[in-house]
């Protein structure tokens, strides 16, 4: 672990990146005043070097809608690595066929964040975080998707497991994620995979119907979030993207005023929150969008690239 933390990179990282100086924000929850976003967007657009490390959420967000990262994103993503700013990959997914199209073409060699932060995979020495679950949470979210009469998929580690695939459980193939196991009831299987997250699953209508019920089952003792709708994601008591950034962060010594995190969805709000620039994607859903301090292009449009254009290379007189 300590040599995959002190490859160059993140050294370089570690000593380029010192709290800016930067107007303070509210963050305990609710929205960022627009006044004070905006001025915060402004000091990062015309101090040079302030944006130091790149953190990007993936599905809508660093890959369009087919699922591609665009030759304009990988541009500018390279580029920004060239001038000494890495970016991190932070998502929900798990550690996927996906990567093959992302990871090699980014520029950088730093451990990234896998399921909302419940992993952290180094590429020089393997997993450096991984929680899990409490048994009986799980149990308990076997029975209330049995109850409910919907889809309950658990994701171990690289692997994604399920009673029996089905419709729902493969919708997880197109976003280039492991490919869902049947593997027959969760039970007798506990002792041996670690579930990590859980995703109850149906369509979006419904499962924003069994929201309310979910929160009142397991709130105070579990996390819940969405990033896709019809996919609420059940997560150990605590657990965010933002908490597992947090984490890597004070690993690698740098200071999260000194990073830019860039996010679509509401499992990206504590992440936004905690960095020096959280920018939000112009396809983000409202609870991102009250949490950031500028807004990007969709990713339809490689609103990346846009956000990396102006916060990080063009400071640098790079474009």
């Amino acid at each position: 672990m300590a040599s995959c933390l002190h490859q160059s990179t993140c050294s370089r990282v570690a000593q380029q990146a010192g709290p800016p100086q930067l107007a303070a924000r509210k963050r305990n929850g609710g929205p960022v005043p627009h006044a004070v976003a905006s001025r915060v967007a402004e000091e990062f657009e015309s101090q040079a070097r302030s944006v130091e490390l790149i953190i990007s959420d993936v599905d809508g967000t660093l890959l369009n809608e087919q699922q591609q990262l665009t030759p304009g994103v990988q541009a500018a993503a390279v580029a920004a690595a060239a001038a000494g700013v890495p970016l991190i990959v932070a998502t929900g997914k798990a550690m996927g066929p996906w990567r093959d199209v992302v990871l090699p073409h980014i520029g950088s060699r730093m451990p990234q964040v896998y399921l909302q932060g419940l992993l952290i995979n180094c590429p020089d020495e393997g997993i450096i975080l991984q929680r899990q679950l409490p048994e009986h949470i799980i149990l308990e979210a076997i029975e209330f998707a049995e109850s409910h009469g919907i889809t309950l998929t658990a994701y171990c580690g690289d692997r994604i497991v399920c009673r029996e695939t089905d419709e729902q459980s493969d919708r997880l193939l197109f976003y280039k994620e492991p490919t869902p196991e049947g593997i027959g009831p969760l039970e007798p299987h506990l002792s041996r995979l670690p579930i990590i997250k859980l995703l109850l699953m149906g369509s979006a209508a419904r499962i924003l119907e069994l929201r309310p019920a979910a929160e009142l089952q397991f709130g105070g003792r579990a996390s819940l979030t969405t990033a896709i709708p019809g996919m609420l994601e059940l997560l150990p008591l605590g657990a965010s993207k933002g908490a597992g950034v947090g984490w890597l962060l004070e690993r690698l010594g740098v200071h999260p005023a000194a990073c830019m995190a860039l996010g679509d969805g509401e499992n990206d709000v504590e992440m936004l929150r905690l960095v020096g620039l959280g920018v939000a994607m112009g396809n983000a859903v409202p609870p991102a969008l009250a949490a950031a301090d500028a807004i990007t292009a969709a990713n339809s449009e490689d609103g990346v690239a846009r956000a990396i254009e102006r916060f990080v290379l063009k400071p640098r007189g790079l474009v």
